[in-house]
């Protein structure tokens, strides 16, 4: 099928996913700059703080790729060389995806065990339920029990009082993930995974087309600007790279609409229990059925040429 590019396509594991953290990168270096370079330049942190977001995305890669390994040569005794093995899966992709999302007030050794715990376990299960949104909820009620609280703001923006307008969002300075609030940078991204068929961009667009209706009903009935509503907590990031992942999101092309649409309602659903989680829980729980959504897709669809 043209649109199932993850479960049919001929290119490698390898190509996508260097191809998808290519994209990440200009995110990353500006979530390096805003969560560390800016701190230190501003006193609110020393040395080691400043490389704190390169270090805590460097260990999300050195897990994914640590899990490969281990699994491909000590628990299946694969003799493969070690390219084949890091990009046996996209654990690689997924380790810098979980930094990406993390807040930069996360315990670098929470954030590497958990993520090895998780990444590892999911290489056992059947991928019917999305990793990454599990794995962010995991690490979320962690901080939480162990810190009581969880924070996306930095040491400076918990300093200062920002009264931040729509293009202050756009060029990243909403809250979310040590590289995920860049919206402007995700759009480019968003853009660029598109064009080479390497993401399931009509869940990403459906979502997004969802949120702006519902968030736009609530900002003008509440009054509360729809940019902090929409551009920030990760959602337009966990849309474009999380709600597609690509095992345990729709591949039909009906499917795909139907999946954007659900994790748009939910999200909406769930920002009035916890904005943080909210799209992280509506993407673990419509991946879920995403095999269900696919099978009713298709029914739909050979009705519709019959």
């Amino acid at each position: 099928m043209k649109n199932n590019v993850y479960v049919r396509s001929r290119r490698s594991i390898k190509n996508i996913s260097l191809l998808r953290i290519t994209m990440l990168i200009p995110l990353m270096i500006y979530g390096i700059y805003k969560n560390g370079v800016l701190l230190y330049m501003n006193k609110y942190t020393n040395i080691i703080g400043m490389f704190k977001p390169l270090i805590l995305i460097l260990a999300g890669a050195f897990i994914g790729a640590l899990v490969n390994i281990i699994y491909e040569y000590i628990i299946k005794r694969n003799k493969e060389s070690i390219i084949d093995a890091l990009f046996s899966s996209f654990h690689i992709e997924y380790g810098i995806l979980l930094a990406c999302i993390t807040t930069i007030n996360c315990n670098v050794y929470l954030f590497s065990a958990i993520t090895f715990v998780m990444l590892f376990i999911s290489k056992f299960t059947r991928k019917r339920i999305n990793t990454l949104a599990v794995i962010f909820i995991v690490m979320y009620f962690a901080e939480l029990y162990l810190f009581k609280e969880y924070s996306f703001l930095n040491n400076y923006e918990t300093a200062k009082v920002f009264s931040l307008d729509f293009m202050d969002y756009m060029v990243g300075r909403g809250a979310g993930g040590i590289a995920a609030t860049h919206i402007i940078l995700i759009i480019v991204s968003m853009i660029g995974i598109s064009i080479t068929s390497n993401n399931k961009t009509n869940i990403t667009m459906l979502a997004i087309i969802t949120s702006i209706i519902l968030f736009g009903i609530y900002s003008i009935v509440s009054r509360i600007p729809f940019e902090s509503l929409l551009l920030s907590n990760n959602i337009i990031f966990a849309y474009t790279y999380i709600a597609t992942e690509y095992l345990s999101s729709s591949y039909t092309y009906n499917g795909e609409i139907i999946f954007g649409i659900l994790v748009g309602v939910l999200t909406f659903v769930f920002y009035f229990v916890n904005p943080i989680l909210a799209p992280f829980i509506a993407i673990a729980i419509v991946s879920l059925f995403n095999n269900l959504i696919d099978r009713i897709a298709n029914r739909l669809n050979n009705k519709n040429i019959v």
